[in-house]
């Protein structure tokens, strides 16, 4: 399959926070692609669509439960972020005419006009205005929280602890997360590598 360089765009598409302004006294939070911040204005208006810092979702949070809380168990692993969990920042890598069809899909048809919303604001797909806003990326472009989700989908296992598992097997676990988790971004795109991770 054809890839579309990144240079014909300039830019990758991010998964985005926007908080979009449906009249005077509703606000929707949603997180979309970038690419679909255009698609937004022009069904709400321009400067009923704003982008949200991901760091305002992050506001207050604390990585552990105060022990008083775990009523069970005293112990509890780190919460990820809220911005973490959303994935907030991940690359969009997926084939662009699937895309451009879910979006079709997705967002349905201008209410003036007999095109979808999608094919309003960037053109028919053979155009090509479309690809460009969606330039395929490289595992090197790629998050480290995108890049191990994308590991552990395409096969990587990491080991399972069972209530029948020793000592030895718990302690040789927990390394293996922990080693799996500090990794940097150069061992996570050679893991992706060994372990064929495509991408679109």
């Amino acid at each position: 399959m054809a890839r579309t360089p990144k240079s014909a765009s300039g830019a990758l598409s991010r998964r985005v926070l926007v908080n979009i302004k449906r009249d005077q006294t509703t606000a929707t939070p949603r997180v979309v692609w970038a690419h679909e911040v255009p698609i937004l204005e022009a069904i709400w208006g321009e400067g009923n669509v704003q982008s949200v810092e991901p760091e305002t979702l992050d506001e207050g949070f604390s990585p552990k439960a105060a022990a008083s809380m775990l009523v069970h168990n005293r112990v509890q692993d780190a919460f990820r972020r809220p911005s973490q969990s959303l994935g907030l920042g991940w690359v969009f890598c997926e084939d662009a005419r699937t895309e451009y069809d879910r979006l079709a899909a997705c967002y349905g048809m201008h209410p003036e006009v007999k095109q979808t919303w999608v094919e309003n604001v960037f053109g028919r797909f053979q155009g090509g205005a479309f690809q460009m806003m969606v330039a395929r990326p490289e595992l090197e472009d790629l998050p480290e929280d995108q890049l191990r989700a994308m590991l552990l989908q395409s096969g990587y296992q990491l080991p399972i602890v069972t209530y029948e598992s020793s000592e030895a097997e718990r302690a040789a676990a927990t390394k293996a997360r922990k080693e799996f988790e500090a990794a940097d971004k150069a061992a996570l795109v050679k893991l992706a590598d060994e372990y064929g991770v495509e991408l679109g």
